[in-house]
């Protein structure tokens, strides 16, 4: 009986043990999708407007501006690539909480009808290029 004792009590010690290092394992976490536009504009109540490439269809039509269009709502993160036809790769986040930018509109304006993101990993580099420097 103490041999039976012994060896169920070694069984769970072991299994316990095994799933430990199996389910609390960290699991590499998936790399954000890589997105590529170009900044066309800035609306006061949207944010810094991009054309995403045709690739990802992620946008909404935008008159003239483009058919792939979405709002960058944290305008700020793109710091001097805010400027009208500059080249950016990004990743984004939607957020219900985040859907303006925040910054004073004086303009009698309405909001455009474009997906309003958030977007994060900004660079000048193409997607998969080696990091800026």
């Amino acid at each position: 009986m103490r041999n039976l004792l012994t060896l169920g009590a070694a069984a769970l010690l072991l299994s316990a043990t095994g799933c430990h290092r199996k389910c609390h394992d960290p699991q590499p976490q998936p790399q954000p999708q890589c997105y590529a536009g170009t900044v066309v504009g800035d609306a006061c109540l949207d944010g810094v407007l991009i054309e995403v490439d045709s690739a990802s269809a992620i946008g909404r039509p935008v008159g003239t501006m483009g058919r792939n269009v979405i709002a960058a709502v944290n305008f700020a993160a793109l710091g001097n690539l805010n400027q009208v036809g500059q080249r950016v790769y990004f990743s984004y986040r939607n957020d219900p909480s985040q859907q303006f930018p925040m910054r004073a509109c004086t303009a009698n304006t309405i909001r455009l009808n474009v997906p309003h993101l958030v977007l994060g990993n900004i660079s000048t580099t193409p997607c998969g290029g080696p990091a800026p420097r």
